[in-house]
């Protein structure tokens, strides 16, 4: 098809969904690899196929990843004290921060440390408390406003 014939055709279409146009750009590269020479074909088969099975691959060791990974929300004044520690350590805030949590964990169970005084009536139905540390002045703020609203 010629070039100006082909863009009659795509501008014909100008104004409709961006799946028809993906759709003719399929259809044209099918079209135009249909004219290769075998041995072409081949190897943009061969290709096509490694590519298919990088992006396999890779999809695999990220589901790998997914199970030690947790996403959750920290005050920002205890990220940058985390960040500060690893910068002078030298190693990474995740180490930083699973090293700590080991720690506390420990701690924890042999009672050292607890919740007893830090947890709060929670307005999640999900949550019966809510735990704040007393130097979460984000937290501890929202908490101490609910503390202050009268319900009538």
């Amino acid at each position: 098809m010629s070039k100006r014939k082909e863009e009659e055709v795509l501008s014909a279409f100008d104004g409709y969904d961006e799946g028809i146009r993906l759709l003719l750009e399929e259809t044209q590269r099918r079209a135009e690899e249909s004219h290769l020479p075998p041995a072409v074909k081949k190897k943009m088969a061969e290709l096509k196929q490694k590519a298919e099975e990088k992006k396999r691959k890779e999809k695999e060791r990220a589901l790998a990843r997914e199970k030690n990974r947790i996403t959750t929300y920290l005050p920002t004044s205890l990220i940058k004290d985390i960040h500060e520690i690893a910068d002078q350590e030298h190693i990474s805030m995740a180490q930083v921060i699973t090293f700590f949590l080991f720690e506390a964990v420990e701690r924890y169970e042999k009672k050292e440390i607890g919740f007893w005084g830090y947890k709060h009536p929670s307005e999640s139905p999900r949550y019966g408390f809510v735990l704040v540390h007393p130097k979460d002045t984000e937290r501890t703020g929202k908490i101490e406003s609910r503390k202050s609203k009268k319900s009538w």
